[in-house]
């Protein structure tokens, strides 16, 4: 029996931030019992989503740890720089977010891979179509998400 291909969803931020969109995703995959990777190069953007986690409702959290940290496999999210290193052991994480033009690398064991890309910057959206052209070769199964003026996000093409 083959294992599957992971899915590739691509959300187009046009309106909503990474901060309004990020999390009520993350809690629709710990509903699902997945553990999460969230990766982006930014420190900046790490520091500040490691403080907005933890207070973005009033009675709700996402406990999250470093990626990698010695005790990470007690958090359900690990926030990064990069993909782990393949050497190191960690807690395998079924959903990976990958922000401000971070990549994927393994893939062994990730079923749904989240590419948040701003549409108001060109070099975002530059990169995003090339993490489409990426993933169609690599036989993935892109998915793109465009928000509509309800603030809904719908699936499209």
């Amino acid at each position: 029996m083959t294992e599957a291909a992971a899915e590739i969803w691509f959300y187009h931020l046009e309106s909503a931030s990474v901060e309004e969109t990020l999390p009520p995703l993350i809690e629709k995959c710990l509903d699902r019992g997945w553990r999460a990777q969230v990766l982006s190069p930014s420190t900046e953007r790490l520091e500040a989503l490691d403080s907005h986690l933890w207070t973005w409702k009033p009675n709700s959290w996402l406990p999250h740890q470093p990626l990698g940290a010695e005790d990470s496999h007690l958090s359900p999210i690990e926030l990064g720089a990069g993909p782990l290193d393949q050497s190191k052991p960690s807690a395998s994480a079924e959903a990976v977010f990958l922000l401000d033009g971070a990549s994927w690398a393994s893939l062994g064991g990730v079923a749904r891979i989240f590419v948040l890309f701003d549409g108001r910057d060109a070099d975002n959206v530059t990169h995003a179509r090339q993490q489409w052209r990426v993933a169609k070769e690599a036989g993935l199964l892109p998915t793109y998400w465009r928000q509509g003026e309800d603030g809904r996000w719908a699936k499209n093409g």
